[in-house]
């Protein structure tokens, strides 16, 4: 009772106390505790705007500052919270929604109403001038504003930016030289500065700036670490090395000292010393341990020293049980180790944990590391995508996309993020290997050349280097070289397998096959029929055209496989190509006794069957790959062309063969699944989208052609769909198709 007879001004009171404290959350509280009892007050909604704003919560900021500036209008710096944070917003939404624009247009007329030369008036106008690409609008109205307040860094910055894009860097320059000239502590406008000098390729004047802030500033030590990570960019190691020692030593009555130490290192992705620090401000800050032991478990994840993150985060939750991202780096942890998928809760946990944090970078590494681990490259590749796209300088986020597209054979991305790593760390080994042997596979010899050349100088004893550097000269034709090339490393290490696969490829190139058989052969006998050498002696017989040999030595891998059934779907797919589809179903069907819960040779049996006109048992396999996997795209895409084929369910077709489409918008078979269900259900125009498309993107392709053909013969064009069937057959179809094909184009005549 008594609690509930509290008064406004007791809540404000306390309110006010907790905000000074910095205790933001409880302060908010009673604010709002205060509202409930004086919902007029303008003036509280803009305390409690306030509390807001330090705990990030711009949403609710927003509305209340709104009621702020409508209850009491002549709150200027209500106003004006209002106008920032409505602007900045604003800018950073691509879709410029219109709501803000007019929130914007109305705080600019109200300030110009009171002032014709109102300085925050004329920045709202100066910006959307800006934005609505009217730079000359822009300039004029921002310099009118500088002129008001020359000493506001909201108005100096605008007006920089404005002159920037009109192309006058050099004015832009002077605004904030002069600025920083009187106003030392401005550190947005050093920030402006470098921005600018770093966008013209003056590296050594963004250097000064930098130095100057932090001569300048030297009560702020976080400005020590921005010229360290200049100097990490600029590869300049030994300054980076003074700048973080500089920083320790003036910031060492900082609690947060080693905190933002140890942050620094993991954006250069040193795991090593970020632990070091975090170490360093675990025993200064025993009272902060359940942070310290989240970080050091994160950087731990990172360096993918899982069993020790593991054991510190199980110490972790066993001391504070209610450490929610220890539980939820567990979680993650446990999942990406025992292969847990996208789906799992650890995961959808830990993503939980990451969308509360949009800025934390090791969280999002830490995620999408654990995607990767858990079998979703998709999922972790657009994760680290928005990663360095807002942390551009982070090296290991580069490094692990460059990984992922090199070893999903995408060269084009490897060689694209390993060039970035090296902006940041041109010595990088991993990144120069994997740029090197990214070029060489994109055919781009001479810089991969250079660039494997240059490794080599560095790690000369590099394995992967002087493989890399065999295959550029067999690339070059250079065949002897490389020949002895590989010949040296088997001679010192008879195991290296990689190598002898070199010398496949050299006898192939220069055609061969018998000669790389023999070699192989006697590889087998000298290494007691290792597995590396018969699979490999397979792929040779498979690419020499010679299925026996692939088969006869996929056969014998399968029997040893112990419970394995790669090889028997690998062994499969050559019967396949031999011509042998009995042998290819025989295969499959053993290795779905010896796997019965694996959807690969069910979803492989699938299209086998529909072969030999074993339409119903391959609509059966097709449901169990269903059953076993339900989202996979290709099970999804043979059970749908079957019900269309047989017309039993084109409404379930439909369904399945969009949900395909959407899962693998690339697949090309997946298209002409789709637009060949549209045909079965007489809606030709959709078809004719897909298959128009189809056709033109891969013209040699005799089956696109003849549904195209088909679906203008059922559009009623017929001089289209003799054409189209007409190209169909010069594509040279399978007997089948071309019978078919001859078929209609009888009934056109």
């Amino acid at each position: 009772m008594a609690g509930c007879g509290r008064s406004a001004s007791s809540y404000i009171e306390k309110a006010n106390t907790l905000y000074s404290r910095g205790e933001y959350a409880e302060a908010s509280l009673n604010y709002r505790k205060a509202l409930q009892k004086q919902s007029h007050d303008g003036d509280l909604y803009y305390k409690a705007a306030l509390a807001e704003l330090k705990q990030n919560k711009a949403s609710q900021a927003f509305q209340d500052l709104n009621e702020a500036v409508r209850l009491a209008p002549q709150n200027r710096d209500a106003r004006s919270q209002l106008e920032t944070l409505v602007l900045t917003s604003y800018l950073s939404d691509p879709k410029r929604p219109k709501a803000l624009y007019d929130i914007l247009v109305r705080l600019s007329q109200q300030w110009l109403a009171e002032n014709p030369e109102s300085p925050e008036g004329l920045r709202i106008k100066g910006y959307l001038a800006m934005l609505d690409r009217r730079p000359e609008e822009a300039v004029a109205l921002l310099e009118r504003a500088h002129q008001s307040n020359p000493k506001e860094m909201k108005i100096t910055l605008a007006l920089m930016e404005a002159l920037t894009q009109s192309g006058k860097p050099t004015a832009a320059e002077k605004v904030g030289l002069d600025y920083i000239g009187t106003e030392k502590t401005g550190g947005d406008v050093y920030d402006a500065l470098y921005r600018l000098y770093v966008s013209t390729r003056r590296l050594d004047d963004a250097e000064s700036i930098l130095v100057r802030k932090v001569k300048e500033n030297p009560q702020q030590g976080g400005y020590s670490l921005e010229l360290a990570a200049h100097y990490a960019r600029t590869g300049k190691k030994p300054q980076m090395e003074g700048a973080i020692q500089s920083f320790l030593a003036n910031s060492s009555g900082d609690p947060n000292v080693h905190l933002e130490a140890g942050d620094f290192f993991v954006r250069l992705g040193d795991w090593d010393r970020a632990i070091q620090q975090f170490n360093a401000g675990l025993a200064a800050n025993p009272k902060q341990k359940p942070l310290y032991q989240n970080r050091i478990a994160r950087s731990l994840i990172s360096e993918s020293k899982r069993d020790d993150a593991l054991k510190l985060l199980n110490t972790a939750l066993k001391e504070s049980p209610d450490n929610q991202e220890a539980r939820s780096l567990r979680a993650a942890l446990l999942v990406a180790n025992t292969g847990g998928g996208k789906s799992s809760e650890g995961i959808q946990e830990f993503q939980s944990l990451v969308d509360k944090n949009p800025d934390d970078l090791s969280l999002k590494y830490v995620l999408a590391k654990a995607q990767l681990e858990s079998g979703n490259p998709s999922a972790a590749r657009t994760q680290l995508l928005e990663l360095v796209k807002r942390h551009p300088d982070f090296l290991e986020g580069h490094m692990l996309l460059a990984d992922i597209a090199f070893d999903h054979n995408n060269m084009q991305e490897a060689a694209r993020f390993s060039e970035a790593a090296l902006q940041i760390d041109p010595d990088n080994a991993h990144a120069q290997l994997i740029r090197g042997s990214a070029l060489l596979s994109l055919g781009n010899l001479d810089a991969a050349a250079s660039v494997l050349g240059r490794l080599a100088r560095q790690t000369p004893d590099s394995m992967d280097v002087r493989l890399e550097l065999a295959r550029l000269d067999l690339m070059k034709s250079r065949f002897k070289e490389s020949e002895a090339a590989y010949d040296k490393i088997l001679e010192a290490h008879p195991d290296e397998f990689r190598a002898l696969a070199g010398l496949v490829n050299l006898d192939l190139a220069q055609n061969r096959p018998e000669h790389a058989l023999a070699r192989l052969e006697k590889r087998l006998q000298a290494s007691n029929g290792a597995p590396e050498v018969r699979y490999l002696m397979a792929l040779t017989g498979l690419r020499a055209g010679r299925y026996n040999v692939a088969i006869e030595n996929l056969q014998r891998l399968a029997d040893q496989s112990n419970g394995s059934i790669d090889f028997h779907l690998q062994l499969a797919q050559v019967y396949r190509l031999k011509g042998d589809i009995k042998g290819a179903i025989a295969t499959l069907q053993k290795a779905t006794v010896l796997r019965p819960t694996d959807s690969r040779p069910a979803t492989m049996l699938t299209p086998l069957l529909e072969m030999q006109n074993r339409r119903e048992e391959a609509k059966a396999q097709a449901r169990k790959a269903l059953s076993l996997k339900s989202d996979d795209p290709l099970s999804m895409n043979n059970m749908a062309y079957l019900l269309a084929e047989t017309g039993d369910n084109l409404d379930e077709a439909l369904k399945l063969a969009r949900a395909a489409v959407a899962k693998a918008p690339r697949d090309p078979n997946f298209a002409d699944t789709l637009g060949f269900i549209y045909m079965k259900r007489d809606k030709n125009d959709e078809a004719l989208q897909i298959f128009d498309k189809l056709v033109r993107s891969f013209p040699q392709e005799p089956s696109y052609a003849y549904h195209t053909g088909i679906a203008w013969y059922q559009q009623g064009d017929r001089t289209k769909a003799k054409n189209m069937l007409t190209h169909a057959l010069e594509l040279r179809p399978p007997v089948e198709m071309e019978t078919e094909i001859r078929d209609v184009l009888s009934r056109l005549d």
